[in-house]
């Protein structure tokens, strides 16, 4: 489990450096934006554009880590009455099959829909940039692709902490928040 820990922690690195690169990429072309607007003349055209690209991947980066770390949006109320009712393995059975669905719904996604969707036939370029689309488009094969992944490595993290108790599991993430924040590894 080791190994295992530690190819996640590098995959989560890595992700988390993609999507910080394109957050920084993303507030220079909104600060360059709102600068130019206000002090220039005539405001640059690409910014716009190329902050919603810059976006779009943050995006892509950033699902994949929320779904790894488990921060997706859910019903916070019901696995918090789950767990003060005692019904802790209730709560993992309906993480482990929404987390299931997920890898399922991103796997028919990525194999069934976007290829045709991503490589298109026909040469097409952003009005702005000059950026060929499928650039642009990839993205969202990345996204599915990189969610797969981490819904793949979430599963085994779920079964892996099967028999720990709902506290026990909230005082280790507890304890790897503290870690990432002080920016030891072990």
């Amino acid at each position: 489990m080791k190994l295992f820990n530690k190819i996640v922690a590098v995959y989560r690195e890595i992700l988390s450096f993609a999507g910080g690169f394109f957050f920084l990429a993303f507030c220079f072309c909104v600060l360059v934006q709102i600068i130019a607007r206000n002090l220039l003349p005539s405001a640059p055209s690409w910014t716009e554009e190329a902050a919603r690209y810059t976006f779009i991947y943050m995006v892509a980066f950033g699902s994949a880590v929320a779904m790894l770390k488990d921060e997706f949006v859910y019903v916070e109320f019901l696995r918090d009455s789950l767990e003060a009712k005692g019904h802790h393995r209730v709560n993992q059975v309906m993480r482990l099959i929404i987390t299931l669905a997920i890898f399922v719904l991103c796997v028919y996604i990525l194999f069934f829909s976007e290829p045709a969707f991503a490589f298109l036939k026909f040469r097409m370029v952003s009005t702005a940039m000059q950026i060929p689309m499928q650039y642009i488009y990839f993205s969202q094969i990345l996204m599915f692709l990189l969610l797969s992944i981490s819904a793949i490595f979430r599963v085994i993290m779920f079964i892996r902490d099967w028999n720990k108790t709902g506290e026990e599991n909230a005082m280790e993430q507890e304890i790897q928040d503290v870690i990432e924040q002080t920016g030891e590894a072990h």
